[in-house]
């Protein structure tokens, strides 16, 4: 199946309720808006193709790009492609799936996670705080290495911006969860930088306010 071809898929599956959210949310007009069950059915039907998943990113189609996610070898890119492909990246959510689907399997990804976790840029400094919210998730860090994000943490959180900062309060929330040495340290920094102490929640979500957040996380942990 060629490239052409699938994004004839990919328009004839589209949902205008669906393109409507993701356009909304930050995604270009070049959008089907493609339920996320039919991307992974097509990427089941199609495997691991890297050829196939480059030229599906290049098309600039937010559909394509989420499906060449499923399909990347990441060991076949390059730190040069890796770092060229974020960079033009805007799209928040496609920032998150590209980092969790390739990025992080990367051997070049702790690397980029230092690099563009001290960016100035928002996409990069997502980019780079969700690398590191894997690196936390792995439940292997050690104590040390943890002071040291907390501190940047405490020092950078309130500041940062909107991309960034989501990204780097999940990690606050991912330590206070995963580490339990660390749950009531990131609970109070939570309660002193007050970042998303009132935001909106939607009925049945779990607020992003670390100490709900954790609160809610450590109590799952527990079941």
């Amino acid at each position: 199946m060629i490239k052409n071809e699938i994004l004839a898929m990919l328009r004839d599956l589209g949902n205008e309720k669906r393109k409507q959210m993701v356009i909304k949310n930050g995604a270009g007009e070049n959008t089907y808006g493609v339920l996320l069950g039919e991307l992974r059915k097509l990427a089941n039907q199609l495997g691991t193709n890297h050829e196939l998943a480059l030229e599906l990113w290049q098309s600039g189609n937010t559909d394509a790009q989420w499906l060449a996610c499923m399909l990347f070898d990441a060991k076949k890119l390059t730190s040069d492609e890796i770092q060229s492909m974020v960079s033009q990246l805007t799209y928040a959510d496609m920032i998150d799936k590209f980092i969790g689907a390739v990025v992080r399997n990367h051997k070049d990804a702790d690397s980029l996670a230092e690099e563009w976790s001290a960016s100035g840029k928002d996409n990069l400094g997502r980019a780079g705080w969700d690398l590191i919210v894997y690196k936390v998730s792995s439940g292997k860090l050690t104590n040390d290495a943890l002071e040291e994000l907390l501190t940047r943490i405490e020092a950078q959180l309130q500041t940062a911006t909107p991309g960034k900062q989501w990204a780097m309060n999940h990690a606050l929330c991912e330590i206070g969860i995963g580490y339990p040495q660390f749950t009531e340290r990131c609970i109070a920094l939570g309660e002193t930088l007050g970042v998303y102490r009132d935001l909106k929640v939607a009925k049945g979500c779990t607020s992003a306010y670390a100490p709900n957040w954790i609160a809610a996380g450590v109590k799952k942990r527990k079941k």
